[in-house]
């Protein structure tokens, strides 16, 4: 019976022991990232017969028979869904922030204000058409217009650029995660078949999993030997140690010219998978964020394009058509007229974008036709302004086709252009909002399924200390007993 005592105890030494360790863990990482709490499952040992009561089970003692953590698929996926919603709609505002500014009216020198500033010319031409000051003003103010079309132009292009580059940094990354995740895969798998516990190797994977659905959409299902399989759409990114590549191709967006270069192509990038070329569908998360401000990826076919405009294309094809419509409305005006010396007016615009727009290299004061044509076997008369006249009255008021708009105005087009800039702004910050603030109210329940509680891990702590020295003393009692028997029987 002694030894029997002794062994209980001796087991239960060693449980309380492992427990001690684990709460102690805990406690030192109740604040590491990722970290989820551990903790000892503790079995009762079988009964067995007792010789002094033939037909009696008597306690075994306790082993400990694992040390598990904390987990909550569920939340756990939650939290993933969420966090890629939020990468998402933080980069679509990121985006859209950048070229809010550019087209945030009124403001000084702003498009609107050079609008207005050119047709103003043309009404002071007008009124004194013979007038070579006037007429050098309509110039400058063209002029103007048309650096202010460029600079814009260049301003949204940059920001394309810049957007390009990110979805290349966000493929980049996915690789890298996807590589180092089949790396986990692999040692997880020789760790658990070896009949051992990888709880720390699974709280990395953990954390890249959280770290790549930032990036973008992914799915998972468990695999052999605690490894994860993992997909974005229904291609697999990951399986077991697999890991399938992504790579960028471009993909032509039609439309969107404010290059500068007069193209009506912008070339995105375009994220394919590397063993076959077909498009990455890619949902949400930073990387569809981005996708969204370039191009319209649910249409995109197979890498190459063409496809339709995102966000920040679409502004820029706008844009165009803004200039474009500007250029032939005074060109043809321009046309309708005379010069001073009495000849057709000649296109006071060239360019065919809002990147290269300008003046005419030819024009000159004399060349700016402010008079209307004289009638039939009439003199030319060069105090006639109605032609000026009737140029202001169309960049002012005139209604024209621009683009899908039917009936607008120059500066109605433009109006609603800056309206929809910061609707589509003000709609992805309060994606943005809302979403953070759900993620956190996730974040926050499943770190209190797998976080650690400082107060409950204390409470462990007295318990199992308790447990270890009720052990100890339960060894002492016995060895006293013992040894007091010895003496007596010697």
């Amino acid at each position: 019976m002694g030894y029997e005592v002794l062994g209980i105890a001796s087991q239960a030494i060693q449980a309380q022991e492992l427990a001690l360790n684990v709460t102690g863990n805990n406690m030192a990482n109740a604040t590491t990232p990722g970290y989820s709490a551990e903790s000892v499952d503790l079995t009762e040992n079988a009964p067995s017969p007792n010789a002094a009561m033939p037909g009696t089970l008597i306690g075994n003692g306790v082993t400990a028979t694992a040390v598990t953590r904390a987990t909550n698929a569920f939340l756990s996926s939650s939290v993933r869904n969420q966090t890629s919603a939020v990468g998402y709609a933080t980069a679509l505002t990121q985006g859209l922030n950048q070229v809010q500014s550019v087209f945030q009216e009124p403001q000084n020198g702003g498009l609107a204000e050079m609008m207005n500033q050119f047709s103003q010319a043309w009404l002071a031409l007008s009124q004194s058409p013979t007038s070579l000051s006037a007429r050098e003003n309509v110039i400058q103010d063209g002029q103007t217009l048309a650096s202010t079309f460029n600079s814009t132009a260049a301003t949204l292009f940059s920001e394309e650029n810049s957007v390009n580059q990110n979805i290349r940094t966000a493929v980049q990354q996915i690789n890298q995660l996807a590589g180092q995740i089949g790396q986990l895969n692999g040692q997880i798998a020789t760790v658990s078949t070896s009949g051992q516990q990888p709880l720390d190797l699974l709280d990395q994977r953990d954390q890249l999993l959280n770290k790549l659905s930032r990036l973008t959409n992914i799915s998972y299902t468990a695999g052999p030997a605690n490894s994860v399989d993992v997909y974005i759409g229904a291609h697999p990114l990951v399986t077991g140690s697999t890991v399938y590549q992504m790579q960028i191709a471009p993909v032509g967006v039609p439309g969107s010219s404010s290059s500068g270069t007069g193209s009506s192509i912008f070339t995105a990038d375009q994220p394919v998978w590397s063993d076959n070329g077909s498009p990455v569908q890619v949902q949400s998360g930073s990387l569809a964020g981005n996708i969204a401000l370039l191009y319209n990826q649910t249409v995109s076919g197979s890498s190459g394009g063409p496809v339709s405009a995102g966000y920040l294309t679409h502004y820029g094809q706008q844009l165009d058509n803004l200039a474009n419509s500007l250029k032939t409305t005074v060109n043809n005006g321009q046309q309708s007229g005379l010069d001073l010396s009495g000849n057709p007016g000649a296109n006071f615009f060239t360019g065919t974008s809002a990147g290269t727009i300008a003046v005419s290299a030819a024009m000159t004061p004399d060349g700016v036709a402010a008079a209307s044509p004289p009638p039939s076997g009439s003199s030319f008369d060069t105090g006639d302004g109605s032609n000026a006249t009737n140029i202001y009255n169309a960049l002012s008021t005139g209604t024209m086709t621009i683009g899908s708009s039917v009936g607008t105005t120059l500066n109605g087009y433009y109006q609603s252009l800056v309206g929809q800039v910061g609707l589509n702004g003000q709609n992805a910050n309060n994606l943005q909002t809302d979403g953070t603030n759900t993620l956190t109210s996730l974040n926050n329940e499943l770190q209190g399924v797998t976080g650690v509680d400082l107060n409950q891990q204390s409470v462990n702590m007295i318990q199992e200390q308790q447990s270890f020295e009720a052990a100890a003393k339960l060894i002492a009692t016995e060895q006293s007993t013992i040894q007091s028997l010895m003496s007596a029987v010697g």
